[in-house]
């Protein structure tokens, strides 16, 4: 069983009771997962401390990591950031077991960034860069796994319970979706996963089906099970 996840925010003790819950074989989570080791002091944290048995976490960026820690443990290779916990670059691919090719390009731009400072709690590169556009080959996938998405679906801009309109609005307006639209006609998958407006959608847009998931808090559905590669082709 596989499962996708949506954003964590640093809430372990939600993936820990869903991992000891389902007992899933990998987990696909789609950024803002809670990257901050300035913070845990001798990451991986340890409150809680992580309990994924056998199961394996593989995850891209959302706006709210740290990016200068990610940059960093890209240039020495050392992608496990704790056993059995990868991150997943811009522009990477994860073969499943079952042969399907999954594409991870996170990143997205922070709307609550005039209240972070620069270089504690936010980053430029949370931005997606030409340089990681770059990095998507030309090659079909089955699935993308992004922080955002593509301008194309039609979500509907409804914010969750306790989201002011404006600002949850503002994440439309930003540049990394419109990078999104030029990978989906470069990589033409069939499914595609994504978080940051912390709802619950699902949608077929572009050729594409599309599922937003929620935020860990629980008030909108926050995860589901990947369906099975023969169980999907047969829709």
């Amino acid at each position: 069983m596989i499962l996708v996840v949506g954003d964590l925010h640093g809430r372990f003790e939600a993936l820990n009771d869903l991992v000891q819950d389902k007992q899933p074989d990998a987990i696909l989570q789609v950024g803002d997962f809670g990257y901050w080791p300035k913070e845990y002091p001798g990451w991986p944290p340890d409150d809680p401390e992580f309990e994924l048995g056998r199961t394996k976490v593989y995850w891209c960026d959302g706006n709210h990591e740290d990016h200068e820690a990610l940059e960093l443990i890209q240039g020495t290779g050392q992608l496990e950031v704790a056993p059995g916990c990868f991150y997943q670059p811009r522009g990477s691919i994860l073969v499943l077991a079952d042969g399907r090719r999954v594409l991870f390009f996170g990143g997205a731009e922070s709307i609550d960034k005039v209240h972070r400072k620069r270089g504690r709690d936010w980053f430029p590169q949370e931005l997606p860069s030409y340089s990681d556009f770059a990095k998507v080959l030309d090659e079909p996938v089955d699935i993308v796994i992004s922080h955002t998405a593509p301008t194309c679906f039609s979500i509907e801009k409804s914010p969750p319970f306790g989201y002011a309109s404006l600002p949850w609005l503002a994440k439309f307006k930003e540049p990394t979706p419109k990078m999104l639209d030029a990978i989906l006609e470069i990589v033409k998958p069939k499914q595609w996963f994504f978080g940051h407006y912390h709802v619950h959608q699902v949608g077929h847009d572009c050729g594409v089906d599309w599922t937003a998931l929620g935020y860990a808090d629980g008030l909108e559905k926050w995860w589901i099970e990947l369906p099975e590669r023969n169980e999907y082709a047969l829709r």
